[in-house]
């Protein structure tokens, strides 16, 4: 066992900060001083006395009269640091901490050859990625999955909550990452509520960003609507592309019915302003808050007083059973 065996003042000093478990046995403080007194009264009183004459008086020395004291001294601290320790000193150390409270969501994002149209300058891929990595920039707090999806889903980000894995996985999204063709809206939904679904935050949402109906995949998107909708997940749909005549027209409807089923809401980007004026909304319809919670953390200080009081045991052993103790009687 080991045993601190350094005792600073301010340690001392710190008795009158300390809080008490068991404040009733503090009331035996003045027990080892009163103990101390009544046998030095009986003591003297039951001391034989010799009457002695002397030429020159007789001088006594100071120093060993104080150090007669010390095997007193020291037992007088080993009843006052056990009563102490029985008291049950502890430290009340505030502690503060901000937890947010985030949100669950996939992203998913079309990268079919159709969002490589040049309507939305430069091109409707590359704006999706740019404002989603910005938006995702802004959402430290948040897991978040990224999912690709053409005429099949792949993803390309698990759900995490680290920004600059995210940020690279969108920046790396390419036309050339899936070779089916097609748009598998059904199939992408589904991926992004298997990436939420199973979360205990019940904050949960998916953001599908596309330009087209869906004409590929397994699953039915109305299907993986109502899925959302069981598991709780709010699903924002984007709509990407210009209004004007198009060799690939967007087609809202799928889109629209989505988000509407769904509980969230459909959008029309036809340019990067417009896109990022969505996120934004998104943004803020969708916030994060942070909670504060405080609360007290006791540290027990029984075991330092419960360690001196053994020190000062041996050490008053040690002086009871060595010369020492012949001298100072003396």
């Amino acid at each position: 066992m080991k045993f601190q065996l350094f005792f600073s003042w301010q340690q001392f000093i710190s008795l009158f900060s300390y809080q008490w478990e068991h404040e009733v046995f503090l009331f035996l403080l003045p027990l080892p001083l009163l103990i101390f007194l009544i046998r030095y009264l009986l003591n003297r009183k039951n001391q034989a006395r010799i009457t002695l004459s002397f030429t020159k008086p007789l001088i006594q020395n100071r120093l060993i009269r104080f150090i007669s004291f010390i095997p007193d001294i020291v037992q007088m601290m080993l009843l006052t640091s056990i009563i102490l320790a029985l008291a049950g000193p502890y430290k009340v150390n505030p502690k503060r901490k901000i937890q947010p409270d985030g949100i669950d969501m996939a992203l998913a994002i079309d990268i079919s050859s159709s969002m490589l149209n040049r309507d939305v300058n430069p091109s409707r891929l590359v704006i999706a990625k740019q404002v989603a990595t910005s938006f995702v920039k802004q959402r430290k707090n948040d897991f978040i999955a990224v999912i690709a999806f053409a005429g099949a889903p792949y993803l390309a980000s698990p759900i995490t909550n680290d920004s600059s894995y995210l940020q690279q996985s969108l920046l790396g999204l390419d036309s050339k990452l899936i070779k089916e063709e097609g748009t598998a809206l059904g199939d992408a939904l589904g991926m992004c509520i298997n990436q939420v679904r199973d979360s205990p935050n019940p904050k949960k949402i998916s953001i599908l960003i596309s330009d087209g109906n869906n004409t590929a995949g397994n699953l039915d998107p109305l299907t993986s609507t109502e899925l959302a909708k069981t598991f709780g997940i709010k699903v924002y749909t984007i709509a990407v592309g210009s209004v004007k005549p198009s060799m690939d027209p967007v087609d809202e409807s799928t889109l629209r019915i989505i988000a509407e089923k769904s509980n969230g809401k459909f959008y029309r980007a036809t340019d990067q302003k417009s896109l990022n004026a969505i996120f934004d909304e998104i943004n803020q319809l969708e916030s994060t808050k942070v909670k504060e919670i405080y609360w007290e953390e006791h540290v027990d200080q029984s075991k330092f007083f419960f360690d001196f009081a053994f020190i000062l045991f041996f050490l008053g052993l040690f002086l009871k059973l060595s010369p020492i103790s012949n001298i100072l009687e003396d």
